[in-house]
């Protein structure tokens, strides 16, 4: 019998998501405002806060879980990727650049490594 949706434990790895990829902005952009670097660089920036947003996200669901941290990880970064194309998508009418690619990329490796890890992780290990 298969397991009941929970929600709450959806709305969790949502809000961790949420944080992590704004607090890892705001990181950036001190960075970029104290070191003077200008905009050049708030592209990457921007990808990789996302990507560290999926990191700590595919690490918490998959360390919840306790298995399946790739397939974790894929979702998490697959529902991420089609979330922030929709977006991209109503605010310019370019379907796919190279930037997409890139991000596609950062997103579902970072979030195969967040599953990865939050399955492997020692708290999930249990000794005889």
């Amino acid at each position: 019998m298969p397991k009941k949706l929970d929600y709450i434990f959806l709305l969790k790895v949502l809000l961790i998501e949420v944080l992590t990829t704004i607090l890892a902005m705001f990181l950036f952009a001190a960075v970029l405002y104290f070191l003077e670097g200008g905009f050049q660089y708030s592209p990457l920036f921007a990808s990789i806060s996302l990507g560290v947003g999926c990191f700590t996200a595919s690490l918490y669901a998959s360390k919840k879980i306790g298995q399946k941290g790739l397939l974790v990880g894929s979702i998490v970064g697959g529902i991420t990727f089609a979330v922030i194309t929709l977006v991209s998508l109503m605010a310019s009418k370019d379907i796919f650049t190279l930037n997409t690619l890139f991000k596609l990329i950062i997103l579902m490796l970072m979030s195969f490594i967040g599953g990865v890890l939050g399955v492997n992780s020692k708290q999930n290990q249990k000794y005889i």
